[in-house]
């Protein structure tokens, strides 16, 4: 017993000892408290369109409101026309707006390509000429530019560059704007692009949005030289959450994972979202998953005014609700948050001390041994090869040992409230530490940006259950045989029994509440219109809410485990399978790495504070209860 306290002390006095490397993503991410509002040029400029509403005045508004950033797409011919800046012809409709004039034979129809109107506006005229060259034709008295369809790098979807006149008219409101930029498909016109980006960088604020499927340079050869081009210049690039662009990963590792992380909230598309839930959205991106840009689209269907209104409803709301301490400006990148080797070694050695000090439960110490050896042979091929996967594969049997170990350990019934806390504080305990060696181990810019994440909690959510379900089929055993062979023997029996139809039946119910439980972790769980009211009032009365399978579900099954174990340990060992869930939830909230380390603290002293009090509660119903079958039985027996 004296050796394995020693073995517990070391693990501790190692994460202790290596805490620094946590204390850099902690000051990185209390420190990063700044955050924007995005909506996107085309969609005020239908919003003008189509309400009495000028450009200024519209600006104007949405900067009183809140709004801090405008996001401006490259112009293509196509846009421009559709902007009633040019117009475009084809070699035979020209030629028939000119069949009964002097000029009916001026248009060559078997030389293909388009006819631009010269643009009135001179930002729009160079424009055009630096990007596409385009050749320049006189027909009668109106002076084109011409392009033609064999030109293999520019068409008229192809971006050409940026609207000078609408930034200048952004600037005049006081509101930034950030580029999008898109793979045009081909290097020089991505060239191009870059070119003037370059150009205008000392005018931008210098911040890139992608925009389609993939990210700039993607797929071609000098794409790097391009992405670094803009580093170099002071850019830096936006991921959107959940929907990343194809080349963005090699983007963030040129850029070193200098980039910000941004929350789309689209009414067009989520037709059913309403303006609180927009807001509430907005909220909790911001302080719980390390957003700090919020694009939001104005509604384009439906009454335009009605939609600007909704839009400044929703930018006050914003800043209504949004906390104190984040503060309405340009967006920070996150400080550099760089972790020594010794750090990460020491944590990989506590890991391995962790694993054999775990490993007891299985008494035999050879497979103690191997068990140990395997987490040393995955720390050493992460030193020598420096791939993340070893390290994820590493944290990820810490993840699901941890909350398995401390819920077997710790199953020690007692009808005595003190001891029953003991007994909690120490499975809580044993947690702790397996969640502070899973994020010393996954540290660092690329994790708090999400391109870097945890890997396998499905299996966090899966293994723990089953371990425990099997600790107690065999302790179940145990205590009716008193013996722990005949319990393993026991055990193999009753899975070579043969099946009959109850079984089946118990079976499926219980794959369907496995289903069920399933379906609900991860971001696509279903949840009722009920828990979501009940979610939000939580949220908003504590900043941020305790999971409702770890207060509600896990952590008092696990209190009320205790207690009936204390009266019947067969019985209460059978509720460990529920209480389990608490556990290897509080382990699963810190696994989710782009939440800020504060936010999932104060999530889980919330969760088991409450979980606590109410495994409380679930000891007096069951007392109660207890106490009226006893009599029952007694009355009828």
């Amino acid at each position: 017993m004296s050796k394995q306290k020693w073995l517990w002390g070391m693990i501790v006095l190692l994460l202790v000892v290596s805490s620094t490397g946590m204390m850099k993503r902690w000051n990185a991410e209390q420190s990063n408290d700044t955050y924007e509002v995005v909506i996107p040029l085309d969609e005020i400029q239908t919003t003008s369109k189509n309400s009495d509403l000028t450009m200024d005045e519209i600006f104007s508004s949405l900067k009183e409101a809140g709004l801090t950033t405008v996001s401006l797409e490259p112009l293509t011919l196509k846009e421009m026309e559709k902007q009633n800046l040019i117009t475009i012809y084809g070699e035979n409709e020209l030629a028939a707006q000119l069949l009964f004039t002097p000029y009916k034979d001026e248009v060559d129809v078997t030389k293909r390509g388009y006819y631009i109107r010269v643009p009135d506006h001179a930002s729009y005229r160079q424009l055009i000429v630096d990007s596409i060259h385009p050749e320049e034709v006189q027909v009668g008295e109106e002076t084109f530019y011409f392009l033609p369809t064999s030109n293999h790098h520019y068409d008229l979807k192809t971006p050409i560059g940026y609207d000078q006149p609408a930034i200048d008219m952004m600037g005049k409101h006081g509101l930034a704007h950030i580029f999008k930029v898109e793979n045009a498909g081909n290097e020089v016109a991505n060239e191009q692009l870059v070119h003037q980006l370059l150009a205008l960088k000392d005018a931008s604020a210098g911040r890139l949005l992608g925009a389609g499927d993939e990210a700039i340079g993607f797929g071609q050869e000098n794409g790097h030289i391009l992405v670094e081009k803009l580093k170099d210049a002071g850019y830096y690039f936006y991921t959107i959450e959940s929907n990343p662009l194809k080349g963005e990963n090699k983007i963030a590792q040129i850029t070193d994972y200098n980039i910000i992380r941004l929350h789309s909230i689209n009414v067009n598309r989520e037709t059913k979202l309403t303006l609180n839930a927009s807001i509430d959205r907005t909220t909790r991106a911001v302080k719980e998953r390390n957003i700090r840009s919020i694009f939001y689209h104005i509604k384009t269907t439906g009454n335009p005014n009605e939609n600007m209104k909704e839009t400044v409803d929703y930018l006050t709301g914003v800043q209504k609700n949004m906390p104190d301490h984040f503060k309405l400006a340009e967006p920070k990148l996150f400080d550099k948050v760089t972790i020594p080797v010794w750090v990460t070694a020491l944590v990989l050695l506590a890991g391995i001390l962790f694993t054999f000090a775990v490993s007891e439960l299985v008494k035999w110490m050879p497979l103690r041994l191997a068990a140990a050896g395997f987490m040393a042979v995955l720390a050493i091929a992460y030193i020598l090869l420096k791939s993340t996967l070893f390290l994820q594969a590493f944290a990820l049997i810490i993840a699901v040992l941890a909350p398995t170990y401390a819920v077997i350990k710790t199953a020690n019934g007692s009808t005595q409230v003190s001891k029953i806390l003991i007994q909690y504080l120490k499975a809580v305990g044993i947690s702790l530490i397996g969640i502070v060696i899973v994020i010393g181990l996954l540290n660092g810019n690329a994790f708090i940006t999400g391109f870097a994440a945890f890997k396998g909690v499905k299996l966090v959510y899966v293994i723990p259950i089953l371990g425990v379900l099997l600790f107690t089929v065999i302790e179940i055993n145990r205590l009716v045989d008193q013996n722990l062979k005949s319990s393993l023997s026991n055990t193999v029996t009753l899975l070579n029994k043969e099946l009959k139809y109850w079984h089946v039946l118990l079976l499926v119910i219980v794959a369907g509440v496995g289903l069920f439980y399933i379906s609900r972790t991860g971001n696509s769980g279903s949840v009722s219109e009920l828990e979501l009211a009940f979610r939000q009032w939580l949220e908003n009365t504590l900043y941020v809410r305790p999971r409702t399978k770890e207060f509600l579900i896990g952590f008092p099954f696990f209190v009320l485990a205790l207690y009936v174990m204390g009266i019947n340990r067969k019985w209460g060992s059978i509720l460990l399978v529920p209480g389990v869930i608490g556990f290897l939830s509080i382990v699963n909230t810190f696994t989710h790495l782009h939440i800020p380390v504060a936010v999932s603290v104060l999530r889980t002293c919330y969760s088991v504070v409450l979980g606590f009090v109410i495994g409380l509660v679930f000891i007096v119903i069951f007392k109660l209860l207890y106490r009226w079958a006893s009599k029952a039985i007694a009355r009828w027996s």
